[in-house]
């Protein structure tokens, strides 16, 4: 019964996309979260400020772990489907992050 032996797994680049698309990603995370923390510093009250500043602040680490462990991840010569729960950590970061950013801007 053992005879057949299974293909070895050719990814292609598409892992490599893949880990290009999450720096990216959180790259532009950043970005938005320094615009973000500008804003909210130019803005006006600092206690708002300082709250507004620590949540981008804690929900851009938490993209950034997301997308580290995704990252590291994807190294591997078959890398494992994405966890639902992961996929919702990184959706909610970035509702909450743009929530925030809106937020600063009122």
């Amino acid at each position: 019964m053992g005879g057949l032996v299974p293909a070895a797994r050719d990814p292609g680049l598409q892992p490599e996309r893949t880990r290009m698309a999450w720096r990216r990603t959180t790259l532009a995370c950043a970005v938005v979260a320094v615009l973000a923390g500008r804003q909210a510093l130019i803005g006006g009250d600092r206690p708002v400020a300082v709250l507004a500043l620590a949540a981008i602040g804690l929900l851009w680490l938490a993209l950034l772990a997301v997308a580290h462990r995704r990252i590291r991840l994807l190294a591997a010569p078959r890398p494992p489907v994405l966890s639902p729960r992961a996929a919702a950590a990184a959706a909610w970061c970035a509702v909450l992050l743009s929530a925030v950013g809106l937020g600063v801007l009122r």
